[in-house]
């Protein structure tokens, strides 16, 4: 058990029939899968599931995207990193499908279709509701057990993520487990923390800060990106209009005058950039915060580049959430790029998803970070504080049902 979850190490597994949620959620280009990196996080768990007659649930995009498509490429995918072969069928319930699940061998795994081209999926229901949909009474009394491997996702109440657990013994899988455990350590673990929290979602960095904060985890923060723009403003730096309008159009759901006061109560420890870079003429300049003269700020400067290569590594956990500045010009790679390498000379480092772990795996510092996370969206819920339903939903029927079945 971790945080009250129950794992692989609780059940019996071998030989048993299992259905496994996975999230291999990837960017897509004609059919064409650009980044493995998904896929890769769960291998472990595959692999130790390979004595079973193992079936897998997940989903690509979501309707009206362009990548909203079949699993068939992620079959493919996940054969060739398995080294065996995993079989795509383009169904999710049908009598075909029930048929082919009762005839699996020990070893054998089989890719159903993306759950969501049905459209029970993503209605908004809770466990028990879902748990009598259409896919979750098709499927699940050929299973022993139901896994959830899919972190990514574990903030939606969907069908393929709540509804098994009240009908069917279901545990997290080793992705899963890796993440609660890195995530809580950030968060409960002893010793000082500092969260770097940047990007263009304020409303993700505000929920965070003001959870880190307010129950004494943190000892810093410090911001950067639009997120330390917006800080900058309520601070009474004028930061010019183009770079007002970015900060307006990517905060929806922000109260400025709780923030306000939030930046006034704890501003002995939030850590706002002393200087900015800038284009000027096609090239980097760094600028004092009130030298930015009406143009768009693209990074953190090099003085407070500095500033926290030298702060960051005393901490015994470091969390970063949110690139820096827009890293995907080469010209404004640097603080993002030197933030992160001083994030993984602390005690402990974690990576958020999203943007910052592709930052990280574009230097190769991922692999010396003790976590990167797979996760954007349920990755900054729980270290927001709040909590994850499917997982939720699994440590609620385990208790109720299950724990004294297995």
């Amino acid at each position: 058990m971790i945080e009250g979850l129950p794992t692989l190490d609780d059940v019996e597994y071998d030989g048993k029939s299992i259905l496994i949620r996975l999230d291999v959620n990837s960017p897509m280009v004609n059919s064409t899968i650009l980044d493995t990196t998904r896929f890769e996080s769960h291998v472990p768990t595959l692999e130790e599931l390979e004595n079973t007659k193992l079936v897998v649930l997940a989903h690509q995009s979501r309707p009206g995207k362009k990548d909203f498509t079949t699993l068939e490429s992620h079959a493919e995918v996940l054969s060739r990193l398995l080294g065996r072969d995993v079989e795509y069928v383009d169904e999710c319930f049908s009598k075909r499908v029930i048929d082919r699940i009762k005839r699996l061998r020990r070893g054998e795994v089989l890719m159903l279709e993306n759950v969501r081209f049905y459209a029970e999926e993503r209605l908004d229901r809770s466990a028990e509701e879902h748990a009598s949909s259409f896919i979750v009474r098709r499927l699940y009394s050929n299973f022993d057990l139901f896994v959830n491997d899919a972190f990514s996702t574990c903030h939606r109440g969907h069908a393929s993520l709540i509804g098994f657990p009240p009908v069917l013994p279901s545990v997290v899988g080793r992705l899963v487990e890796k993440e609660v455990t890195a995530l809580s350590k950030a968060l409960k673990g002893e010793g000082r923390k500092v969260f770097i929290l940047g990007g263009a979602k304020i409303d993700d960095s505000v929920k965070v800060m003001k959870n880190v904060l307010t129950n004494g985890i943190a000892e810093k923060v410090i911001l950067t990106g639009v997120v330390a723009n917006y800080f900058l403003m309520l601070d009474g730096k004028d930061i010019g209009e183009a770079n007002r309008k970015i900060v307006e159009d990517s905060k929806e759901k922000v109260d400025d005058g709780e923030m306000l006061e939030l930046l006034r109560k704890y501003r002995d420890r939030i850590v706002l950039p002393v200087d900015v870079a800038v284009e000027v003429d096609g090239r980097r300049k760094d600028v004092g915060i009130d030298e930015v003269d009406g143009r768009k700020i693209m990074d953190i400067g090099v003085n407070t580049i500095s500033m926290l290569m030298d702060e960051i590594p005393s901490y015994d956990v470091a969390v970063i959430n949110g690139p820096a500045g827009v890293f995907e010009d080469e010209r404004f790679t640097l603080g993002t790029f030197e933030v992160l390498k001083a994030v993984s000379r602390a005690g402990f480092s974690v990576v958020g998803g999203g943007h910052i772990s592709t930052a990280a795996r574009m230097i190769g510092i991922d692999k010396r970070m003790d976590h990167v996370s797979t996760a954007g969206g349920a990755c900054i819920r729980f270290l927001s504080g709040e909590k994850l339903i499917a997982l939720e939903v699994i440590k609620e029927y385990w208790e109720k049902k299950w724990s004294a079945k297995v």
